[in-house]
């Protein structure tokens, strides 16, 4: 993976697949309710206990964790943490799922699987670490995709290693932007961890060189895959430094739902969309571990959405050595030239925190299960004159770490530094 600069992981190969064979699944007995959404998108409410990850799942393993120990909540209310005011998703306007259900939502019949799959091999997460990667004498800018498209992964990020880490929570802010039909834009915050056995996790040191365990949420606009440019939700792991194992979503069976108010793959409503120097609207992201059965926990504004695993990651994560948050756009040069797919809202980093893209208040969950300010201050740019990271520094008197970063791409970034 990258580990850093981008530490993310990369978007499994057999992604194509298994969101046409989701799509295909939810159409089953499994199903207790159906909700359609004026713009195409269509929820399934799938009973809990045939959802994909269990559907599969060997004898034994078919068990759900009910909930958390420890829930980010109460976390987060114990750090004395303001919370956001609650941003519905779009399906919400049109109905719930019922009670021992979780939202799954439909493969959009819009979706160019063929295009997906070749952006999703350039890897947005899982590759090494730019730092490392220049340490090493190596170049980490550049990703070929196999197939007909050559493009760039471009990355504006921040980063911290002043673990070991539990987990991570931050506000990200909802733009709506206009994306290539054959690019991504990305926002997100992501942790992971390394089994290199030289490493030496010292709190500010280098982050590793590569990441093997990874898990990413956030939000992406991929028209390719959803048919349009409406920033989702999304969530990711790897457990492999993203070297053939990048799952996406629901790929690999990994990510077990929930009863949750928030499906993976849908958007927010127009209203909640921020305005360049006006209104901004933020969704809070969040991962931690449980103590108790050791699963990692996603949460979307402080609500468990569902968890992975500690059984799905090869090698063991019992911490976090490595935090990351920030943006990513895939540059497939559309007509030989620099893509104009904005990063964040399009808006230079150096817009600060009136007009670019934010990610605020972010914290730490240390090692004991508590919130901590932990000074995202590192970044690390893939070409800085077009997609810029600007760190803000910490919020007076209250918790968290604001971090601006994005910029408008364009021909321009083409020119030399």
């Amino acid at each position: 993976m990258e580990s850093s600069g981008t530490a993310a992981c990369v978007l499994v190969r057999a992604i194509a697949v298994l969101l046409v064979a989701g799509a295909t699944a939810c159409a089953s007995s499994s199903v207790n309710k159906t909700i359609h959404i004026p713009d195409g998108s269509v929820i399934d409410c799938v009973d809990i206990h045939q959802q994909p990850a269990l559907k599969h799942a060997p004898p034994g393993h078919r068990q759900i964790q009910a909930k958390p120990k420890r829930n980010m909540k109460a976390i987060a209310a114990e750090a004395s943490v303001s919370k956001r005011e609650e941003r519905p998703q779009t399906w919400r306007k049109y109905g719930s799922c019922p009670p021992g259900t979780v939202p799954i939502r439909r493969a959009s019949r819009h979706a160019n699987t063929e295009v997906v799959d070749m952006a999703r091999r350039a890897s947005p997460f899982g590759r090494r670490h730019p730092a490392a990667a220049a340490t090493a004498g190596a170049s980490s800018n550049f990703s070929t995709l196999n197939g007909a498209l050559n493009g760039k992964i471009e990355r504006a990020v921040a980063y911290s290693t002043d673990g070991p880490y539990l987990g991570a929570r931050a506000d990200v802010t909802l733009w709506k932007v206009n994306v290539h039909p054959n690019e991504f834009s990305m926002n997100y915050i992501l942790i992971g961890n390394t089994v290199d056995p030289n490493y030496d996790p010292t709190p500010g040191g280098n982050p590793p060189a590569s990441l093997t365990n990874q898990i990413a949420v956030g939000f992406v606009a991929w028209p390719a895959l959803y048919g349009d440019s409406v920033s989702r939700l999304f969530v990711y792991y790897t457990t492999d430094g993203g070297n053939q194992k990048n799952c996406y979503n629901l790929e690999c069976g990994g990510f077990h739902l929930q009863e949750s108010e928030y499906a993976l793959g849908d958007s927010w409503s127009d209203d909640t969309t921020s305005q360049v120097g006006g209104q901004r609207y933020f969704v809070t992201f969040g991962i931690h571990r449980d103590p108790a059965l050791l699963n990692w926990w996603v949460t979307v504004m402080d609500k468990e959405i569902g968890y992975y695993p500690e059984d799905i990651f090869d090698k063991t994560f019992p911490e976090a050595v490595y935090v990351e948050m920030g943006g990513q756009v895939l540059d497939t040069r559309p007509g030989g030239n620099h893509t104009t797919t904005p990063m964040g809202n399009g808006i230079p980093s150096c817009g600060g925190s009136r007009f670019a893209a934010l990610i605020m208040n972010y914290l730490g969950v240390d090692a004991g299960g508590k919130l901590f300010n932990d000074g995202a201050d590192t970044t690390t740019t893939t070409t800085p004159s077009c997609y810029g990271a600007n760190p803000l520094g910490f919020n007076t008197p209250n918790y968290g770490y604001n971090f601006a970063y994005g910029g408008p791409g364009g021909i321009y970034c083409d020119k030399p530094e």
